[in-house]
Order: C-alpha cells, then structure tokens, then sequence
C-alpha cells in the first residue's frame, strides 16, 4: 500500500489489485458457511432445496378463462356499487337517474 495523490488533491490508499484480504483459519467458526465470490460448481444447500421443492410441487397454471371466470363476479359486484353511487353505466357510457346530473363533454 503507498498513498497517492488523485486529481482533485485528496490522498488516497492505493492497494494493488493482486492483494486480497482475507479472515485468518483461527477466526473462523465453520468453514462450510464460507462462499468463494463468483460462480462454483458445487451446489449451494439453498439452491439443492430450491431445486428438491420445485420438482416436489406440481405447478398448475390457469387458464385465462379461469381468471376471467374468477374475477368476473367480483367486478359485476363493483359495477353495481358504481352504478348505485354514481347513477352512471361505465359499461355503456351512459348516465342514469338518480342523485347526478351528466353533461357529456366534446373534446
């Protein structure tokens, strides 16, 4: 390590890109939770899990008329709530009688 100067003037500590610090072997309480930066090819224990659930557990996707069929009661649900609230028809684009009065406005 030797201090350097950069551009605006402010010294810094230059460390070779070659040194690595490292925890002494005393210091160190299991050695199996120490992971190397990187890719390895030796599985870690999450992604062995990882891969044991997915192949445990079947995977069923529905169908978009399943969503449809899912969402459909609830959104006649909010369409009526709307209706009543607003005495307007979104789904027809038309006003209702009742508590508002409409002006359709021209762009």
């Amino acid at each position: 390590m030797k201090h350097m100067k950069a551009a605006n003037g402010y010294e810094f500590l230059a460390i070779s890109m070659s040194t690595r610090e490292s925890t002494p072997c005393s210091l160190i309480r299991d050695p199996e939770s120490i992971r190397t930066p990187g890719r390895t090819t030796r599985p870690t224990m999450f992604a062995e899990a990882n891969r044991r659930l997915q192949n445990s557990m079947p995977i069923h996707l529905p169908h978009a008329s399943q969503i449809d069929a899912f969402f459909a009661g609830f959104e006649a649900q909010q369409r009526q709530q709307f209706i009543e609230r607003y005495n307007f028809d979104p789904a027809t684009d038309t006003p209702l009688p009742g508590r508002y009065e409409w002006t359709k406005l021209d762009p």
